[in-house]
Protein backbone atom coordinates (compact mmCIF):
# COMPACT_ATOMS: atom_id res chain seq x y z
CA UNK A 1 0.00 0.00 0.00
CA UNK A 2 1.29 3.45 -0.95
CA UNK A 3 1.33 6.55 1.24
CA UNK A 4 -0.56 9.82 1.20
CA UNK A 5 1.29 13.14 1.28
CA UNK A 6 0.43 13.41 4.96
CA UNK A 7 1.84 9.96 5.74
CA UNK A 8 5.06 10.73 3.87
CA UNK A 9 5.58 13.98 5.73
CA UNK A 10 4.84 12.55 9.18
CA UNK A 11 7.03 9.51 8.53
CA UNK A 12 10.00 11.73 7.70
CA UNK A 13 9.41 14.11 10.60
CA UNK A 14 9.16 11.21 13.07
CA UNK A 15 12.23 9.38 11.74
CA UNK A 16 10.20 6.46 10.41
CA UNK A 17 10.18 4.72 7.05
CA UNK A 18 6.39 4.62 7.08
CA UNK A 19 3.46 5.45 9.36
CA UNK A 20 -0.06 4.05 9.36
CA UNK A 21 -3.36 5.83 9.79
CA UNK A 22 -4.29 6.08 13.45
CA UNK A 23 -0.76 5.53 14.77
CA UNK A 24 0.42 7.78 17.59
CA UNK A 25 3.79 9.28 16.69
CA UNK A 26 6.26 11.83 18.01
CA UNK A 27 7.12 14.26 15.24
CA UNK A 28 9.63 17.10 15.01
CA UNK A 29 8.18 20.17 13.26
CA UNK A 30 10.42 21.94 10.75
CA UNK A 31 8.70 25.25 11.46
CA UNK A 32 6.77 26.65 14.41
CA UNK A 33 4.72 29.81 13.92
CA UNK A 34 3.24 31.99 16.67
CA UNK A 35 1.56 35.41 16.60
CA UNK A 36 2.12 38.05 19.24
CA UNK A 37 -1.24 37.36 20.86
CA UNK A 38 -0.03 33.98 22.13
CA UNK A 39 3.78 33.88 22.03
CA UNK A 40 4.36 35.53 25.42
CA UNK A 41 1.94 33.08 27.06
CA UNK A 42 3.91 30.14 25.65
CA UNK A 43 7.16 31.56 26.96
CA UNK A 44 5.60 32.15 30.38
CA UNK A 45 4.44 28.55 30.49
CA UNK A 46 7.77 26.96 29.60
CA UNK A 47 9.61 29.29 31.98
CA UNK A 48 7.37 28.05 34.81
CA UNK A 49 8.61 24.49 34.24
CA UNK A 50 12.25 25.54 34.19
CA UNK A 51 12.92 25.76 30.45
CA UNK A 52 15.48 28.46 29.69
CA UNK A 53 15.97 28.15 25.94
CA UNK A 54 14.05 27.07 22.85
CA UNK A 55 14.82 23.60 21.53
CA UNK A 56 15.23 24.84 17.95
CA UNK A 57 15.06 28.65 17.86
CA UNK A 58 16.10 28.65 14.19
CA UNK A 59 12.80 26.89 13.35
CA UNK A 60 10.60 29.41 15.16
CA UNK A 61 8.80 32.31 13.47
CA UNK A 62 7.07 34.95 15.60
CA UNK A 63 4.90 37.54 13.89
CA UNK A 64 3.27 40.72 15.17
CA UNK A 65 0.21 40.81 12.92
CA UNK A 66 -3.00 40.99 14.96
CA UNK A 67 -2.94 44.57 16.25
CA UNK A 68 -1.21 46.54 13.49
CA UNK A 69 -1.10 49.47 13.85
CA UNK A 70 -1.49 49.05 17.58
CA UNK A 71 -4.72 50.65 18.86
CA UNK A 72 -4.77 49.86 22.58
CA UNK A 73 -2.48 50.16 25.57
CA UNK A 74 -2.78 46.42 26.14
CA UNK A 75 -1.77 45.79 22.53
CA UNK A 76 1.18 48.16 22.81
CA UNK A 77 2.41 46.38 25.94
CA UNK A 78 1.95 42.98 24.31
CA UNK A 79 3.84 44.00 21.17
CA UNK A 80 6.66 45.48 23.25
CA UNK A 81 6.92 42.27 25.29
CA UNK A 82 6.89 40.16 22.09
CA UNK A 83 9.84 42.14 20.69
CA UNK A 84 11.78 41.68 23.92
CA UNK A 85 11.08 37.95 24.16
CA UNK A 86 11.91 37.31 20.51
CA UNK A 87 15.35 38.79 21.12
CA UNK A 88 15.92 37.17 24.51
CA UNK A 89 14.98 33.71 23.25
CA UNK A 90 16.92 34.05 19.96
CA UNK A 91 13.87 33.51 17.74
CA UNK A 92 15.11 32.64 14.26
CA UNK A 93 12.49 34.58 12.30
CA UNK A 94 10.81 37.67 13.72
CA UNK A 95 8.45 39.88 11.73
CA UNK A 96 7.09 43.10 13.16
CA UNK A 97 4.03 44.46 11.39
CA UNK A 98 5.03 43.43 7.86
CA UNK A 99 2.25 40.98 7.12
CA UNK A 100 -0.04 38.19 8.26
CA UNK A 101 1.74 35.04 9.42
CA UNK A 102 0.74 32.34 6.93
CA UNK A 103 1.13 34.20 3.63
CA UNK A 104 4.30 35.78 5.03
CA UNK A 105 5.87 32.34 5.64
CA UNK A 106 5.30 31.33 2.02
CA UNK A 107 6.25 34.74 0.59
CA UNK A 108 9.59 34.72 2.49
CA UNK A 109 10.50 31.20 1.35
CA UNK A 110 10.34 29.66 4.81
CA UNK A 111 8.10 26.77 3.74
CA UNK A 112 8.94 23.99 1.30
CA UNK A 113 7.22 20.81 0.10
CA UNK A 114 7.38 17.97 2.60
CA UNK A 115 7.79 20.14 5.68
CA UNK A 116 5.82 19.61 8.87
CA UNK A 117 4.75 22.85 10.56
CA UNK A 118 3.07 23.53 13.89
CA UNK A 119 1.05 26.72 13.96
CA UNK A 120 -0.42 28.62 16.88
CA UNK A 121 -3.35 29.77 14.76
CA UNK A 122 -6.39 27.93 13.47
CA UNK A 123 -5.69 28.79 9.82
CA UNK A 124 -2.08 27.58 9.80
CA UNK A 125 -3.13 24.89 7.23
CA UNK A 126 -2.78 27.57 4.57
CA UNK A 127 0.87 26.47 4.31
CA UNK A 128 -0.46 23.29 2.73
CA UNK A 129 -0.63 25.28 -0.51
CA UNK A 130 3.04 24.45 -1.10
CA UNK A 131 2.87 20.82 -0.04
CA UNK A 132 3.63 21.26 3.66
CA UNK A 133 1.56 19.66 6.38
CA UNK A 134 0.72 22.52 8.73
CA UNK A 135 -1.34 21.62 11.78
CA UNK A 136 -2.88 24.16 14.17
CA UNK A 137 -2.24 23.62 17.86
CA UNK A 138 -3.12 25.55 21.01
CA UNK A 139 -1.01 25.54 24.14
CA UNK A 140 0.66 22.39 22.80
CA UNK A 141 2.91 24.80 20.90
CA UNK A 142 4.72 25.40 24.19
CA UNK A 143 5.73 21.70 24.11
CA UNK A 144 7.23 22.13 20.65
CA UNK A 145 9.10 25.27 21.71
CA UNK A 146 10.52 23.50 24.75
CA UNK A 147 11.28 20.04 23.34
CA UNK A 148 11.22 20.34 19.56
CA UNK A 149 8.63 17.56 19.34
CA UNK A 150 4.90 16.97 19.53
CA UNK A 151 2.79 13.85 19.56
CA UNK A 152 -0.15 13.35 17.25
CA UNK A 153 -2.23 10.66 15.64
CA UNK A 154 -1.60 10.09 11.94
CA UNK A 155 -4.78 11.38 10.24
CA UNK A 156 -6.61 9.84 7.32
CA UNK A 157 -6.95 11.86 4.13
CA UNK A 158 -9.96 12.97 2.11
CA UNK A 159 -9.02 13.32 -1.55
CA UNK A 160 -10.59 16.15 -3.58
CA UNK A 161 -9.87 15.86 -7.30
CA UNK A 162 -10.26 19.09 -9.25
CA UNK A 163 -11.16 19.01 -12.94
CA UNK A 164 -11.45 21.79 -15.50
CA UNK A 165 -11.17 25.49 -14.69
CA UNK A 166 -13.31 28.12 -12.98
CA UNK A 167 -15.40 30.42 -15.17
CA UNK A 168 -15.21 34.23 -14.82
CA UNK A 169 -16.65 35.34 -11.49
CA UNK A 170 -15.87 32.05 -9.74
CA UNK A 171 -12.90 31.96 -7.35
CA UNK A 172 -10.84 29.68 -5.12
CA UNK A 173 -13.15 30.48 -2.19
CA UNK A 174 -16.03 28.96 -4.18
CA UNK A 175 -14.02 25.75 -4.61
CA UNK A 176 -13.57 25.22 -0.89
CA UNK A 177 -17.19 26.20 -0.17
CA UNK A 178 -18.33 23.64 -2.75
CA UNK A 179 -16.12 21.10 -0.98
CA UNK A 180 -17.72 21.98 2.36
CA UNK A 181 -21.17 21.31 0.91
CA UNK A 182 -20.21 17.68 0.31
CA UNK A 183 -18.78 17.09 3.79
CA UNK A 184 -19.97 17.14 7.39
CA UNK A 185 -18.20 17.20 10.74
CA UNK A 186 -18.24 13.41 10.99
CA UNK A 187 -16.58 13.02 7.58
CA UNK A 188 -13.85 15.59 8.25
CA UNK A 189 -13.10 14.87 11.92
CA UNK A 190 -9.33 14.40 12.40
CA UNK A 191 -8.77 14.10 8.66
CA UNK A 192 -6.69 16.05 6.16
CA UNK A 193 -8.26 17.35 2.95
CA UNK A 194 -5.88 16.91 0.01
CA UNK A 195 -6.48 18.75 -3.27
CA UNK A 196 -5.14 17.24 -6.46
CA UNK A 197 -5.96 16.80 -10.15
CA UNK A 198 -5.39 18.73 -13.35
CA UNK A 199 -7.74 21.49 -12.18
CA UNK A 200 -5.27 22.36 -9.43
CA UNK A 201 -2.80 23.60 -12.06
CA UNK A 202 -5.22 26.44 -12.89
CA UNK A 203 -4.81 27.83 -9.35
CA UNK A 204 -1.95 30.06 -8.20
CA UNK A 205 -0.18 29.37 -4.91
CA UNK A 206 -2.11 32.16 -3.10
CA UNK A 207 -5.35 30.63 -4.41
CA UNK A 208 -4.20 27.27 -3.07
CA UNK A 209 -3.61 28.96 0.28
CA UNK A 210 -7.29 29.88 0.24
CA UNK A 211 -8.51 26.33 -0.33
CA UNK A 212 -6.05 24.79 2.14
CA UNK A 213 -6.38 27.44 4.84
CA UNK A 214 -10.15 27.18 4.93
CA UNK A 215 -10.18 23.37 5.26
CA UNK A 216 -10.13 23.77 9.03
CA UNK A 217 -13.51 25.51 8.79
CA UNK A 218 -14.88 22.36 7.19
CA UNK A 219 -13.87 20.58 10.40
CA UNK A 220 -10.67 19.05 9.00
CA UNK A 221 -7.36 18.69 10.84
CA UNK A 222 -5.51 20.36 7.98
CA UNK A 223 -5.44 20.90 4.23
CA UNK A 224 -2.75 20.23 1.64
CA UNK A 225 -2.29 20.47 -2.12
CA UNK A 226 -0.08 18.30 -4.27
CA UNK A 227 3.04 20.03 -5.53
CA UNK A 228 3.18 20.51 -9.30
CA UNK A 229 5.57 22.47 -11.51
CA UNK A 230 3.57 25.68 -11.16
CA UNK A 231 3.98 25.51 -7.39
CA UNK A 232 7.67 24.61 -7.67
CA UNK A 233 8.30 27.57 -9.99
CA UNK A 234 6.58 29.90 -7.52
CA UNK A 235 8.73 28.61 -4.67
CA UNK A 236 11.96 29.12 -6.63
CA UNK A 237 10.91 32.72 -7.28
CA UNK A 238 10.45 33.15 -3.54
CA UNK A 239 13.80 31.81 -2.40
CA UNK A 240 13.23 28.07 -2.00
CA UNK A 241 16.11 26.20 -3.57
CA UNK A 242 15.30 23.04 -5.52
CA UNK A 243 11.68 22.49 -4.38
CA UNK A 244 10.62 18.90 -4.98
CA UNK A 245 7.36 17.79 -6.57
CA UNK A 246 5.26 15.92 -4.01
CA UNK A 247 2.10 13.86 -4.45
CA UNK A 248 0.36 10.94 -2.81
CA UNK A 249 1.17 7.53 -4.22
CA UNK A 250 -1.24 6.14 -6.82
CA UNK A 251 -2.13 3.26 -4.50
CA UNK A 252 -2.46 5.36 -1.33
CA UNK A 253 -5.50 4.73 0.84
CA UNK A 254 -8.01 7.57 1.13
CA UNK A 255 -10.94 7.81 3.53
CA UNK A 256 -13.11 9.16 0.72
CA UNK A 257 -12.85 10.86 -2.67
CA UNK A 258 -14.71 13.89 -4.01
CA UNK A 259 -14.60 15.02 -7.64
CA UNK A 260 -15.26 18.68 -8.48
CA UNK A 261 -15.75 20.02 -12.01
CA UNK A 262 -14.59 23.61 -11.61
CA UNK A 263 -16.32 24.69 -14.82
CA UNK A 264 -19.73 24.00 -13.25
CA UNK A 265 -19.15 25.90 -9.98
CA UNK A 266 -21.04 29.07 -9.13
CA UNK A 267 -20.26 31.83 -6.61
CA UNK A 268 -21.13 30.82 -3.07
CA UNK A 269 -21.55 32.52 0.31
CA UNK A 270 -21.13 31.25 3.88
CA UNK A 271 -24.02 32.44 6.00
CA UNK A 272 -24.05 32.92 9.80
CA UNK A 273 -23.24 31.37 12.16
CA UNK A 274 -20.69 29.05 10.54
CA UNK A 275 -18.42 28.99 7.46
CA UNK A 276 -19.81 25.61 6.41
CA UNK A 277 -23.37 26.93 6.11
CA UNK A 278 -23.13 27.56 2.37
CA UNK A 279 -25.63 29.04 -0.10
CA UNK A 280 -25.55 30.14 -3.75
CA UNK A 281 -24.71 33.85 -4.03
CA UNK A 282 -27.44 34.42 -6.62
CA UNK A 283 -30.04 33.27 -4.07
CA UNK A 284 -28.90 35.84 -1.50
CA UNK A 285 -29.62 39.05 -3.40
CA UNK A 286 -32.30 40.16 -0.94
CA UNK A 287 -29.79 40.58 1.90
CA UNK A 288 -28.58 44.17 2.34
CA UNK A 289 -25.08 44.85 3.70
CA UNK A 290 -23.52 47.93 5.28
CA UNK A 291 -19.90 46.77 5.39
CA UNK A 292 -17.56 44.87 3.07
CA UNK A 293 -14.05 43.60 3.76
CA UNK A 294 -11.36 42.19 1.47
CA UNK A 295 -8.30 40.80 3.26
CA UNK A 296 -7.18 38.16 5.82
CA UNK A 297 -4.63 35.33 5.70
CA UNK A 298 -6.69 33.42 3.12
CA UNK A 299 -7.89 36.26 0.88
CA UNK A 300 -5.53 39.23 0.97
CA UNK A 301 -3.31 38.16 -1.95
CA UNK A 302 -2.43 40.19 -5.02
CA UNK A 303 -4.82 37.96 -7.00
CA UNK A 304 -7.68 38.85 -4.64
CA UNK A 305 -6.91 42.55 -4.91
CA UNK A 306 -6.65 42.36 -8.70
CA UNK A 307 -9.98 40.57 -8.98
CA UNK A 308 -11.70 43.08 -6.70
CA UNK A 309 -10.20 46.03 -8.59
CA UNK A 310 -11.40 44.55 -11.88
CA UNK A 311 -14.96 44.36 -10.56
CA UNK A 312 -14.84 47.91 -9.18
CA UNK A 313 -13.05 49.47 -12.15
CA UNK A 314 -15.06 52.45 -13.37
CA UNK A 315 -17.69 51.90 -10.67
CA UNK A 316 -18.40 53.23 -7.18
CA UNK A 317 -18.97 51.63 -3.80
CA UNK A 318 -22.61 51.99 -2.77
CA UNK A 319 -23.26 55.11 -0.65
CA UNK A 320 -24.51 52.95 2.22
CA UNK A 321 -21.51 50.59 2.27
CA UNK A 322 -18.08 50.92 3.88
CA UNK A 323 -15.54 48.86 1.93
CA UNK A 324 -12.25 48.06 3.66
CA UNK A 325 -9.32 46.51 1.76
CA UNK A 326 -6.24 45.11 3.55
CA UNK A 327 -3.38 43.49 1.59
CA UNK A 328 -2.08 40.42 3.44
CA UNK A 329 1.56 41.57 3.48
CA UNK A 330 3.54 44.73 2.86
CA UNK A 331 4.97 43.12 -0.27
CA UNK A 332 1.44 42.59 -1.61
CA UNK A 333 0.64 46.19 -0.61
CA UNK A 334 3.63 47.50 -2.60
CA UNK A 335 2.81 45.37 -5.62
CA UNK A 336 -0.83 46.48 -5.60
CA UNK A 337 0.38 50.08 -5.32
CA UNK A 338 2.79 49.67 -8.24
CA UNK A 339 0.06 48.13 -10.41
CA UNK A 340 -2.29 51.01 -9.62
CA UNK A 341 -4.81 48.70 -7.98
CA UNK A 342 -4.98 50.59 -4.70
CA UNK A 343 -5.52 53.84 -6.59
CA UNK A 344 -8.41 52.25 -8.47
CA UNK A 345 -9.94 50.86 -5.31
CA UNK A 346 -9.60 54.18 -3.49
CA UNK A 347 -11.17 55.97 -6.47
CA UNK A 348 -14.11 53.59 -6.22
CA UNK A 349 -14.56 54.52 -2.56
CA UNK A 350 -12.63 51.82 -0.72
CA UNK A 351 -10.60 52.46 2.42
CA UNK A 352 -7.11 50.89 2.41
CA UNK A 353 -5.37 49.74 5.59
CA UNK A 354 -1.89 48.37 6.42
CA UNK A 355 -1.40 44.60 6.53
CA UNK A 356 -3.05 43.16 9.63
CA UNK A 357 -5.37 40.45 10.95
CA UNK A 358 -7.41 43.31 12.47
CA UNK A 359 -11.02 42.86 11.27
CA UNK A 360 -10.92 39.05 11.21
CA UNK A 361 -9.42 39.08 14.70
CA UNK A 362 -12.15 41.52 15.80
CA UNK A 363 -9.66 44.21 16.70
CA UNK A 364 -10.69 46.95 14.25
CA UNK A 365 -13.68 47.84 12.08
CA UNK A 366 -16.14 46.34 14.54
CA UNK A 367 -19.84 45.98 13.81
CA UNK A 368 -22.75 47.13 15.91
CA UNK A 369 -26.06 45.33 16.48
CA UNK A 370 -28.11 44.86 13.33
CA UNK A 371 -25.27 45.54 10.90
CA UNK A 372 -24.11 43.10 8.23
CA UNK A 373 -20.71 42.63 6.61
CA UNK A 374 -19.75 40.52 3.62
CA UNK A 375 -16.14 39.51 4.06
CA UNK A 376 -13.27 37.42 2.71
CA UNK A 377 -12.17 36.64 6.26
CA UNK A 378 -12.09 33.21 7.85
CA UNK A 379 -14.94 32.94 10.33
CA UNK A 380 -18.41 34.34 10.88
CA UNK A 381 -19.45 33.19 14.34
CA UNK A 382 -21.48 35.70 16.38
CA UNK A 383 -19.35 38.39 18.01
CA UNK A 384 -16.36 37.72 15.78
CA UNK A 385 -16.35 41.31 14.51
CA UNK A 386 -18.10 43.18 17.28
CA UNK A 387 -21.70 42.79 18.41
CA UNK A 388 -23.19 39.32 18.84
CA UNK A 389 -26.21 40.73 17.03
CA UNK A 390 -24.25 41.66 13.90
CA UNK A 391 -24.11 39.23 10.95
CA UNK A 392 -21.07 38.20 8.90
CA UNK A 393 -21.28 36.61 5.46
CA UNK A 394 -18.17 35.09 3.88
CA UNK A 395 -17.40 35.06 0.16
CA UNK A 396 -14.72 35.59 -2.49
CA UNK A 397 -13.12 38.97 -3.17
CA UNK A 398 -15.16 39.24 -6.38
CA UNK A 399 -18.43 38.58 -4.58
CA UNK A 400 -17.51 41.08 -1.87
CA UNK A 401 -16.61 43.73 -4.46
CA UNK A 402 -19.83 43.21 -6.41
CA UNK A 403 -21.85 43.39 -3.19
CA UNK A 404 -20.09 46.62 -2.21
CA UNK A 405 -21.31 48.17 -5.47
CA UNK A 406 -24.95 47.15 -5.10
CA UNK A 407 -25.39 47.35 -1.32
CA UNK A 408 -26.67 43.78 -1.12
CA UNK A 409 -25.15 40.32 -1.56
CA UNK A 410 -24.50 40.00 -5.28
CA UNK A 411 -23.41 37.26 -7.68
CA UNK A 412 -20.26 38.78 -9.26
CA UNK A 413 -20.58 37.04 -12.62
CA UNK A 414 -22.47 39.99 -14.07
CA UNK A 415 -19.43 42.18 -13.32
CA UNK A 416 -16.70 39.69 -14.24
CA UNK A 417 -14.88 39.54 -17.55
CA UNK A 418 -17.34 38.84 -20.34
CA UNK A 419 -20.31 39.90 -18.25
CA UNK A 420 -22.40 43.05 -18.35
CA UNK A 421 -23.06 44.99 -15.17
Amino acid sequence: MGATMTQKILARSSGREAVGHGEIIWASPDLVTAPEVSFSAYIKRIREIGVTRLAHPERVAVVIDHEVPVHSIAGAERNKLTRQLAQEWSVGHFFDGVGITHPLMVERGLVAPGMFAAGADSHAPGLGAVGALSVPFGFEVSMVLATGQIWMKVPETIRVRLHGACRPGVAARDIVLATMQQLDDEATSYRVIEYQGEGLSTLSVPERMTICGLCVDAGAKSGIAEVDRRCADYLREHGVSDPQLLTSDADAEFAMTIDLDLSTLTPRVSIPPSPNHVREAQAMSGIAIQHAYIGSCVSGSIEDIRSAAAILRGRKVHAGVNLLVIPATQQVFRQALQEGLLTELAAAGANISPSTCGPCFGGIAQLTAGERRISTSTRNDPGRMGSNEAEIFLASAMTVAASAITGHITDPRAYAEGGAA
